[in-house]
């Protein structure tokens, strides 16, 4: 055994200086490639340009850039050069086997009597340190320490910044969610429900109702924020949300509109756009492009922002202006489908992709933070201006009562209900009317009961020539009403629809929805390059191959 072989942390350093080459250069060729019109998968071309440098470099030298910045150098157990063949097995197969039981044949080094890895085993080799180098080992030492403690401190960061704010996000509680008092015997299951049941609630409509519009209103007059709950890409609801800004304003003082879709750090570029002379399409384009998704090319949604800028340039001068402002955080939601994971995933990806799992190291804290943010950039942008503002979110992110309850009854404080808890009346919440998300298959032996609760409420509005209507749901015949076959209710037998929708807008029957128009040119070829496998993974759902930017908005023009 050589005399000199190298420990833990000096290897540790020398593996982070080649770490670092190998992204710089992963990082160049796949913007190269980007800018020709191609697509490199990042993951790969790390690992591909990883192992290149390291098999070419200890076939040819016994040492890789990091190595001998460090003064080391891999030898055989007889101290003589290792030939391509055996380098090949140990930066390949060797390295396999020391990395797939949590790393265990790397940290082997530090308690091995030897100081052998397990790929230095397998491989009959050493690594060996250069007496006469010390001086430029030491430097080595300390630039691959430095790289490790950098990158350890940006994910370790993200984490406690996360941590930190969900904690301050869900401090502050106002008291206990009333679901959790409530006995289940007292809810109504929508299924057992007659026609005299819906004569009743039909007649209390009519001398309760409102115009969804005048309701919509009056709540934005009585509570500072009031967060409507939308199912997503519905264009009669976008239209609703356009047509509701100006009067918003006019009549209860509302001056900040907060959209789910925007990017908080795009708020200063927002507020450019919406007070600027002339209204930059371009620019509007832009922002919405960087929507998390990269799907979200609905003109309705992005026909806000113009909404807001006509509203601004009717105002006389010095009026306080109406601001739009971002809910949102970069999160790379692409790789999370591709994974197969959260709201959109994206199956029958390429093999390569899942290595996209290393970047969960880096979303994740953000994805389990995601409605502590929103949550407090409604606080920043509204509250603590001492603003009133109208926050248009997805339907799973508004209720103020109540979390969303998943199997075994384990509750996700989603955006509203945090607010809900932490303002109290300060916040209201209006869904509007949509379709029902189906509770999921727990038991595969035995069919799930099908949603009911939207055809029952249609059953209703029937009676009434489907009529729009606004409507607050406590202390109405509609409160204690469920659906066992609801995602929303299945799980949790106390969950009644006081719960979910503090106050409820029936704009029109489902049958009458219609999707939102598409924007033009939305993704770009820049955008189908970057993100290539999600929109053909996307395709593939459709039974279409996508080839390019144009493939992509055709399909989703549909």
């Amino acid at each position: 055994m050589p005399a000199l072989a190298a420990g833990f942390w000096v290897r540790w350093a020398a593996t982070w200086i080649d770490a670092l080459l190998a992204y710089v250069a992963a990082t160049a060729l796949v913007a190269i490639a980007a800018r020709g019109g191609r697509y490199l998968p990042f993951e790969l071309t790390l690992l591909v340009a990883w192992l290149a440098h390291s098999v070419l470099l200890v076939a040819l030298r016994g040492q890789t850039a990091g190595k001998a910045w460090c003064g080391l150098s891999v030898r055989s157990r007889n101290g003589g050069r290792i030939g391509f063949r055996r380098t090949l097995f140990r930066e390949f197969a060797g390295k396999l086997v020391s990395g797939v039981f949590f790393l265990a044949g790397f940290v082997w080094v530090a308690i091995s009597r030897h100081k052998l890895a397990w790929h230095d085993y397998l491989a009959g080799t050493a690594v060996v340190r250069d007496p006469t180098a010390r001086r430029r080992a030491g430097v080595g030492w300390l630039v691959g320490l430095a790289i490790s403690l950098a990158v350890t401190g940006l994910l370790a960061g993200e984490a406690m910044r996360a941590g930190l704010l969900m904690a301050q996000m869900n401090s502050g509680a106002s008291e206990t969610a009333a679901y959790l008092k409530r006995d289940a015997a007292d809810a109504r299951e929508v299924s057992s429900l007659n026609e005299e049941n819906r004569a009743q609630l039909n007649e209390w409509l009519d001398q309760n109702g409102k115009d969804p519009l005048e309701y919509a209103v009056e709540a934005a007059a009585r509570h500072e924020v009031v967060i409507f709950g939308e199912f997503h890409g519905q264009r009669p609801e976008l239209m609703f949300l356009n047509e509701l800004i100006p009067e918003a304003y006019r009549r209860a003082g509302v001056t900040c509109v907060a959209l789910e879709v925007c990017l908080a750090r795009d708020n200063s570029a927002i507020q450019r756009l919406v007070t600027a002379p002339h209204f930059d399409r371009q620019s509007a384009l832009e922002i919405a492009r960087r929507q998390l998704w990269g799907t979200w090319g609905w003109k309705e949604h992005w026909d806000v922002l113009e909404t807001v800028w006509q509203l601004n340039r009717s105002l006389p001068a010095g009026s306080k202006k109406v601001r739009v402002v971002g809910l949102d955080q970069p999160i790379d939601l692409q790789s999370i489908g591709m994974l197969q994971l959260g709201d959109n995933p994206a199956t029958d990806c390429p093999l390569w992709e899942k290595l996209r799992v290393f970047r969960l190291v880096r979303a994740l804290p953000r994805v389990l933070a995601r409605d502590a943010f929103m949550a407090r950039q409604v606080e920043l942008e509204i509250i603590e201006k001492g603003e009133r503002g109208i926050v248009w979110v997805g339907r799973n992110h508004s209720p103020i009562h109540c979390p969303q309850i998943g199997p075994g009854r384990s509750a996700t404080n989603r955006m509203g209900f945090l607010l809900g808890r932490r303002l109290g009346n300060r916040v209201f919440q209006i869904r509007l009317h949509g379709y029902d998300l189906p509770a999921p298959v727990v038991d595969a032996g035995a069919a799930a009961p099908p949603p009911q609760m939207g055809e029952f409420l249609e059953s209703v509005m029937r009676q009434r020539r489907d009529a729009p209507v606004g409507f607050s749901v406590a202390n109405s015949p509609f409160a204690l009403l469920r659906d066992a076959g609801s995602f929303e209710y299945h799980a949790e037998p106390r969950l009644v629809l006081a719960d979910v929708a503090s106050g409820y807008v029936f704009l029109c029957a489902r049958r009458d929805l219609s999707s939102c128009q598409w924007l033009d040119g939305y993704v770009s070829e820049e955008m189908f390059v970057a993100n290539k496998p999600f929109y053909q993974a996307f395709g593939r759902r459709a039974g279409r191959q996508l080839r390019s930017a144009a493939d992509v908005n055709a399909l989703l023009r549909q």
